[in-house]
């Protein structure tokens, strides 16, 4: 998963107009967001590991991006906002395990 930058985040989530994507929101100083990182960073090495494409995921630091919070409503950190065509189709703010991440990045990527 890649940290985005402001212009990287516009192209990516105009790239979700192409195929689903997701975006990790998170914020420099929240220690539940560094764990939610790292259980992401887990799925994802699973998801790799029995596929052969890798999820479309990044990354980004919501006090850059402040107007992300209110084109997509979102309302705490850590935010997996799922998109599809640039639409919020879901967001989970609770990472509540792994096997959770798993199942809803297969289902949403």
């Amino acid at each position: 998963m890649k940290d985005l930058t402001n212009i990287e985040i516009r192209d990516f989530i105009e790239g979700s107009t192409e195929e689903p994507a997701a975006l990790y929101i998170q914020t420099p100083l929240c220690g539940t967001c560094k764990m939610g990182r790292r259980m992401l960073d887990i799925t994802l090495e699973a998801i790799s590991q029995s596929q052969d494409a890798e999820p479309k995921i990044g990354a980004c630091n919501l006090n850059a991006m402040p107007e992300l919070a209110e084109k997509y409503s979102i309302t705490s950190v850590p935010c997996l906002l799922f998109l599809n065509r640039g639409i919020a189709v879901k967001k989970i703010y609770a990472m509540q395990s792994v096997d959770f991440l798993y199942q809803n990045v297969k289902k949403y990527l």
